[in-house]
């Protein structure tokens, strides 16, 4: 058993450095047959390409575009009758998504500020029509650069209602050390 598997690891071998250096001579075969860029290859691979301008728009890289974040704490906005339990919960909303989309400017960076969620009737019953304070904050290092408090109006349809604003007035000066911040005013 020993000599045969040695003659066919050996011829299997040698077939292998044979591919290997015969594929190895046809490329510096044709290396050496070409020159300047209308070799016999060069041409082959560009046979009936033509050659096109590309637009710069494609290749400008991506937009910095800050995070949006919920305040801490404001996530949430609760309408009880009274003090107290759930019970005496009449409605409650909350944010569930945010969103952006930047653009490069000559003033800076214009950003698009997404906000939904949704609204749920509580055990004692909402109004039909709801407003929620809805704020959007930027803040561009320790200062308040932009702060709007959005009047969201939502005509609910039945126990549970969608919600969603867009804010496309923010402008921002540096991505880097900016801070989206939004969340419900006056919960």
């Amino acid at each position: 058993m020993g000599p045969s598997v040695r003659f066919r690891f050996g011829v299997g071998l040698w077939w292998r450095i044979a591919g290997v250096g015969g594929a190895l001579g046809a490329a510096l075969t044709l290396a050496a047959c070409g020159g300047g860029t209308k070799d016999a290859v060069g041409s082959f691979f560009q046979a009936g390409v033509e050659q096109k301008e590309i637009d710069p728009e494609l290749i400008r890289p991506a937009v910095l575009c800050p995070p949006v974040e919920v305040q801490l704490g404001t996530e949430a906005l609760r309408r009880t009758s009274g003090e107290g339990d759930d019970e005496k919960l009449r409605w409650q909303a909350s944010i569930t998504k945010t969103a952006r989309e930047c653009t490069k400017t000559e003033a800076g960076v214009a950003m698009r500020v997404g906000v939904s969620g949704r609204i749920v009737e509580g055990a004692l019953g909402g109004p039909a029509k709801f407003e929620l304070p809805v704020r959007i904050a930027v803040r561009e290092g320790s200062e308040t650069t932009y702060s709007k408090l959005h009047k969201v109006i939502v005509n609910r349809t039945g126990t549970s209602q969608s919600w969603a604003l867009v804010d496309e007035a923010i402008v921002v000066k540096d991505p880097n050390a900016t801070q989206i911040l939004v969340g419900f005013d006056g919960g």
